[in-house]
C-alpha cells in the first residue's frame, strides 16, 4: 500500500484529533525548547512535558479506540451477510489497522518530543 494510500485511507474523525493532539504536543515543545535557554525555569520544563505527556497519552487511547471501532465495524458487515471471502475479511482487517498504526507512530514521535532537550543549557557569559 502506498504512503499517500495509507495516510488518505484512515478514519477521518481519527485523524482530526491526532492531528490536535499532535499540534498540541508539538506547540509545547516548542515552548519548552524556548524554556530551556533560561536557568530557572526547570518547573517550566517539566510542566511542558507534562503536557507532551497528556497527549501522546490521549494519542494511544484514540489509537486504541479506533482499532476498536474498526473491528466492530467489519465484523458487522461480516456477520450481516452472513459468510463471506477471506480476501474481503482481510482487507476490512487492514483498514481498520491504519488509524492505530498511525496513532502509535504519533505517539512514539511524542514521546520523543518529551525526551530531547530537558537540560537546561547555561548562557555564556562574555569575558
Amino acid at each position: 500500500m502506498p504512503f499517500s494510500e495509507f495516510i488518505t485511507s484512515g478514519d477521518l474523525k481519527f485523524i482530526i484529533v491526532f492531528l490536535a493532539f499532535c499540534s498540541l504536543a508539538v506547540y509545547h515543545f516548542l515552548k519548552k525548547i524556548q524554556a530551556r535557554n533560561h536557568q530557572d525555569n526547570l518547573e517550566l520544563i517539566q510542566y511542558h512535558n507534562s503536557k507532551i505527556n497528556n497527549a501522546a497519552f490521549w494519542i494511544l487511547i484514540s489509537s486504541v479506540f479506533s482499532l476498536l471501532l474498526g473491528f466492530m465495524h467489519s465484523f458487522y458487515f461480516i456477520g450481516k451477510t452472513g459468510g463471506i471471502a477471506p480476501s474481503l475479511i482481510f482487507q476490512g482487517v487492514s483498514y481498520a489497522l491504519i488509524t492505530p498504526v498511525m496513532g502509535v507512530c504519533l505517539f512514539i514521535c511524542c514521546k520523543i518530543l518529551k525526551g530531547v532537550f530537558n537540560v537546561i543549557t547555561p548562557k555564556k557569559v562574555a569575558l
